[in-house]
């Protein structure tokens, strides 16, 4: 690779009842200098686009799944998310677009890009943070149910990795989480749920950041940003989302036999090396050892004062984060 930063986009899913919607009527595309719309503010797509250049694609789920769930029931409801999108009406035909899920689970819940072994995780977080973050930062929002993390080449807004993290805390007043469920079509409500969240609605939604897709300010849309965490209408895409995909990935050649390994190869495991030692967040021989400037963990850090005081107001969360380099160049 040649010099470059990366940026990670982290956009989320709020635990809020959805917002009232505006007057306009279009999706928005994740960019390398804009943005997705935070409730009713304007769609900025600045910059070139996000999209995989090899739209076969593969996540894993990782193998400690969560409290709330057994293990087969959360990899139903992660391949029944991706596979609304895949399977997407394109005027008769599906998008260019194929997802294919790790028979072996992931041993990962770090959100990084590594060019020497990757893996595109959907991991549940407890505590809700960064497990690599600096003990001081803030940590993720705690309204948030996920965050997905896109690592894309800001010159040509290739994606190059995509990290799905789910709050897998006990829901509060003050945060977001669990329990979590697959919801009856009728959604998770009293008596036989305790306002249990639909876990396939949060990952459909996320899937759609995964491949470059902003928040929509369509009330109903699958992207729109905020969500009601008992309703499962986000399990399904709309006719805007539906736009979205196909623009995005228009009908093509792909196969099922395809090749979805990940850049760098697949190493599901980012946590131990092969002789099962610790892998320390900022150890330089975990990375790749020549050259290159594919960046490494830093804080989160919000896009300006302005922006962050939107967020928060509106509970309707888009941070973009800027990592900084690791001791040494990557390739």
């Amino acid at each position: 690779m040649t010099d470059r930063s990366l940026h990670a986009i982290t956009l989320a899913v709020a635990l809020v009842t959805c917002l009232t919607a505006s007057d306009a009527s279009a999706y928005c595309r994740m960019t390398t200098e804009g943005g997705a719309p935070i409730g009713e503010s304007e769609c900025v797509e600045k910059g070139a686009p996000l999209v995989w250049n090899n739209p076969c694609l593969s996540y894993a789920v990782d193998s400690r799944g969560s409290q709330w769930m057994e293990f087969a029931e959360v990899e139903a409801a992660v391949d029944a998310s991706f596979a609304a999108w895949q399977t997407a009406d394109c005027a008769g035909s599906p998008p260019n677009l194929i997802f294919k899920g790790s028979p072996v689970p992931s041993t990962c819940r770090r959100a990084e890009f590594n060019t020497a072994g990757n893996v595109n995780t959907v991991a549940f977080l407890n505590p809700w943070r960064d497990p690599c973050a600096d003990p001081d930062s803030p940590g993720y929002a705690p309204m948030a149910l996920a965050v997905t993390i896109v690592w894309h080449n800001t010159t040509t807004g290739e994606i190059l990795d995509a990290d799905m993290m789910i709050n897998d805390q006990q829901a509060t007043a003050d945060n977001a989480g669990g329990p979590y469920a697959n919801c009856p079509e009728e959604g998770c409500f009293p008596p036989d749920y305790a306002r249990d969240a639909d876990l396939s609605s949060i990952v459909t939604h996320e899937a759609g950041h995964f491949i470059g897709i902003g928040h929509s300010d369509l009330e109903e849309a699958t992207m729109y940003a905020v969500a009601d965490r008992t309703s499962v209408e986000k399990r399904t895409l709309e006719q805007d989302d539906i736009d979205a995909v196909c623009a995005i990935y228009p009908p093509g050649n792909l196969a099922e036999t395809c090749n979805a390994v990940p850049l760098g190869g697949l190493q599901l495991n980012c946590e131990t090396t092969e002789s099962g030692n610790p892998i320390a967040c900022d150890d330089p021989a975990s990375a790749p050892s020549s050259s290159g400037g594919c960046s490494a963990r830093s804080t989160a850090q919000p896009v300006g004062d302005s922006w962050a005081t939107l967020m928060l107001a509106l509970l309707g969360l888009s941070v973009l984060r800027r990592r900084s380099r690791r001791v040494g160049e990557r390739s």
